[in-house]
């Protein structure tokens, strides 16, 4: 406390707990019993969950979903293998699990938005599946990729099933890698230029959009593989080649 002349006064009780506050004083205190202090041992940080005492994003990502399934799902355990940057990764993460700040999630948790139409065709509400897959502007990035890629699908709308399905038959797991990064650089691609459009008056332009994808993906593959040589010209004209090298 601080009197009228700016003296600072000690209090020598303590002040009083709120009823919300008490369980996590509880649960704090629980924490500290088992707290054993050893004379002449520096403190250290330990991570206990998972039963490892180094950090990773995956025991943290499970160990708050407390979800086995999701802990095993072979559609994340795919995700986490690609060849991309973390900020990729984690918007191709939200896109599959419908985290993503899309106009209709917005207007479910209260957020006023002026417009729910698709800002990419201006034709229908701006769902998940929507943007990424349905949307008229998106499936002619898609269609650039299966392009060439030599590829033709029947793609999904669902995203957990797209990303799925987006993969070589018979192929090795290294090359099927390199698609699962090629689906993460698209569905990144699209949500950047989404915001794009948005926050900075951009216009749509599917062709630039996706060269875009291409150099992205590259770049990272090129980053995190020393056996990913090859030349970016090369990547566009031979992508299945590139990924028999990787």
């Amino acid at each position: 406390m601080i009197n009228t002349k700016g003296a600072v006064i000690k209090e020598n009780h303590p002040r009083p707990f709120f009823e919300w506050e008490k369980p996590l004083v509880d649960q704090f205190w629980q924490v500290l019993q088992d707290v054993r202090l050893v004379s002449g041992e520096a403190d250290n940080w330990v991570w206990k969950v998972g039963g490892v005492q180094t950090f990773s994003v995956n025991s943290a990502y499970t160990h708050v979903r407390r979800d086995s399934e999701v802990e095993g799902s072979p559609i994340f355990s795919k995700l986490w293998r690609c060849k991309v940057v973390p900020s990729a990764l984690f918007t191709a993460w939200r896109v599959l699990e419908n985290k993503i700040t899309i106009r209709v999630n917005l207007e479910r948790r209260g957020v006023m938005v002026e417009n729910a139409l698709c800002c990419l065709c201006g034709k229908e509400e701006e769902s998940y599946c929507h943007l990424f897959f349905d949307c008229s502007f998106a499936w002619r990035v898609w269609c650039f990729c299966y392009k060439w890629l030599g590829v033709s699908f029947v793609s999904h709308i669902d995203p957990m099933s797209n990303f799925a399905q987006f993969k070589m038959s018979q192929s090795l797991d290294s090359v099927n890698v390199v698609w699962s990064t090629i689906w993460v650089g698209v569905v990144s691609e699209i949500w950047n230029h989404k915001n794009f459009i948005i926050f900075k008056r951009g216009v749509t332009d599917v062709s630039e959009m996706f060269a875009m994808v291409q150099v992205n993906v590259w770049f990272w593959i090129s980053a995190k593989s020393r056996s990913a040589s090859f030349s970016y010209p090369y990547w566009c004209l031979e992508p299945l080649a590139c990924m028999r090298i990787v």
